[in-house]
């Protein structure tokens, strides 16, 4: 087992990928070269495979300490091409660097065979640009606590390459949904309403091109979905040079073992677009009696795509914020000051119950009900408002579907209405 390094021709100083120029790049001598160039010309010097003990404050842009006990992962050692210093990994590392020359490394073993790429997205976008994205995601939230805002600058900031399963598949689907109608009209003083009942019967089939999976048990799954879509009209095919300079895992997470992530996407996909062939036909109220989903010639690859990881600790937890390192899109959580948050909700409740007690007073002219109407007003804006400020200092959501990924809208087989009954109900209006 070997590292590598990638040497510039010129003057064989270590080479790095240049994310805003697309460029192979000596620090050294400021040479550019073209990232097939550099391949081609085989530039790469390995080293030999040595053992050694682990000390996590060793290796550049690692995650939190307690990452490493979580993954309870074999650990082992390189010799650095560059200055022979041992590079402490884990099992699952492809790309690192030296602790002691800062040299990036690139770990021969962790990108070939099985655990050869097929694919690659170079980064795009700079560690400067990740710094700026996250002050701005800081920024936006105004119910952080003192403390943090005062010293929120993030303590780690890693380029990372994330190892991705990649599946291609058609989807077959047939449901039944109910649904209903309704018709309003007034007559003398009453109003009456008309439900018609139908059955809906919906069957069709789509493509699907690359969903992704992340494969690596390092990063949370949603993080990862939270900053999709990549383009892949910018993907290539695998290159180890565009490693250089950057971080990198090869997977620990079989296609087996993300199969079921996969699925879900593909199937939660067509289960919604034959329940909006519904909807988009005016029914009301549409839920589903039953559904089926079968998928088929799957194919899988397997790519690394980049991501920018931020670390910062506040009061002995740490928060995350990773963004798109071909995109820009970011996704982060934030530490939130309670005590404000209740504040500020308790005064927009207050506000609500006033207006909840004018209303009420001005429609029944009961003091009674109306104070029961302001105090129920006043507890439900507490809540809700509660959760929205809650809910805003974190955009890390997992995803149920694959929308981006589809080839097509569904193409529909099956497209039937039929109709079951009505019924209608009336509701006095004015007295006279």
């Amino acid at each position: 087992m070997a590292t590598v390094e990638y040497k510039c021709p010129n003057c064989a100083a270590p080479l790095t990928f240049d994310a805003t120029k697309k460029k192979i790049k000596c620090d050294f001598c400021d040479s550019e070269f073209a990232p097939d160039v550099i391949e081609s010309e085989n530039v790469a010097k390995p080293s030999r495979h040595v053992n050694s003990r682990i000390d996590s404050e060793y290796i550049e842009g690692e995650k939190a300490e307690e990452y490493w006990m979580k993954l309870n992962a074999n650990t082992t050692g390189y010799n650095c091409p560059s200055c022979g210093g041992a590079i402490i990994c884990t099992e699952n590392s492809a790309a690192l660097f030296c602790p002691y020359c800062g040299n990036p490394a690139i770990i021969e073993s962790s990108v070939s065979g099985d655990f050869r790429p097929d694919y690659i997205i170079p980064f795009s976008k700079t560690k400067d640009d990740a710094s700026a994205a996250y002050k701005k995601f800081v920024s936006k939230y105004k119910y952080m606590p003192r403390e943090f805002k005062q010293s929120h600058a993030p303590e780690k900031i890693s380029g990372i390459y994330v190892p991705y399963h990649l599946m291609s598949c058609n989807v077959a689907a047939s449901a039944t949904y109910s649904g209903e109608t309704h018709e309003t009209w007034v007559a003398g003083n009453n109003e009456y309403t008309k439900t018609n009942y139908y059955t809906h019967k919906r069957a069709g089939n789509m493509s699907f091109q690359n969903v992704p999976a992340d494969a690596s048990s390092s990063i949370e799954d949603a993080y990862m979905e939270s900053v999709e879509p990549f383009n892949y009209q910018k993907i290539e095919p695998f290159k180890s040079v565009y490693l250089s300079g950057y971080l990198a895992d090869k997977y620990d997470m079989s296609v087996e073992q993300c199969r079921q992530k996969l699925d879900m996407r593909v199937r939660g996909t067509i289960t919604k677009e034959l329940k909006q062939s519904v909807t988009k036909k005016g029914y009301e109220n549409v839920s589903v009696e039953s559904h089926s989903e079968k998928i088929s010639d799957e194919t899988f690859s397997y790519a690394l795509f980049p991501l920018w990881l931020l670390r910062t600790k506040f009061k002995d937890k740490y928060y995350y914020f990773a963004m798109n390192g071909q995109t820009g899109k970011v996704a982060g959580k934030l530490p939130t000051d309670g005590k404000k948050i209740n504040l500020v909700s308790f005064l927009y409740s207050l506000l609500g119950a006033v207006i909840g007690l004018l209303i009420w007073l001005f429609a029944d002219k009961n003091l009674f009900y109306a104070i029961g109407g302001g105090v129920l007003a006043m507890i439900i804006i507490f809540f809700v408002a509660r959760g929205i400020i809650y809910g805003k200092s974190s955009n890390v959501s997992s995803k149920s579907d694959a929308d981006y990924y589809e080839t097509a809208p569904v193409n529909l087989t099956v497209d039937t209405d039929t109709y079951l009954r009505s019924h209608t109900s009336v509701r006095r209006i004015r007295n006279d």
